[in-house]
């Protein structure tokens, strides 16, 4: 029996590049999968694996997208650069080491920060960056 996504895909998502948007499905996927494990309280190396897989991709996507937005010459990639910055900075405080050992989010932090900043900086900086690139840059591929 298939589980339903906490964070399904939704055509209000779409940036309009294929790359970009193929990215963010990953994206969403794989906190996705973080979210399963922590709501159905995994063992922590289960756990451990889909946040480091999350991390990791999200870098990879963050660098990815800033090298998108430099060549094609978008006015806003310095300050695109620093809002990914933030939101790193936010998933690597999902995951915190203390006297007793490492503790994961709850499922409703995971929500808060997937709904609220990472869906939400597809809607707002990356639609709007996007839609502000001169029309050469909205063909290319990253």
């Amino acid at each position: 029996m298939h589980t339903p996504t906490r964070f399904p895909w939704k055509d209000e998502y779409t940036v309009g590049n294929e790359f970009i948007d193929s990215q963010h499905r990953t994206l969403l996927e794989l906190s996705d999968l973080l979210h399963v494990a922590v709501n159905a309280g995994q063992g922590y190396r289960i756990i451990q694996n889909a946040y480091a897989a999350l991390v990791k991709y999200t870098q990879e996507h963050f660098q990815a997208e800033e090298r998108f937005w430099g060549s094609a010459k978008s006015k806003s990639a310095e300050q695109h650069r620093a809002v990914h910055r933030t939101i790193a900075a936010e998933l690597a405080d999902l995951r915190q080491e203390g006297e007793f050992g490492v503790v994961f989010c709850t499922p409703n932090e995971l929500s808060n920060w997937v709904e609220h900043r990472l869906i939400a900086h597809f809607i707002e900086e990356d639609q709007n960056a996007y839609r502000t690139l001169p029309r050469p840059g909205r063909k290319a591929k990253g």
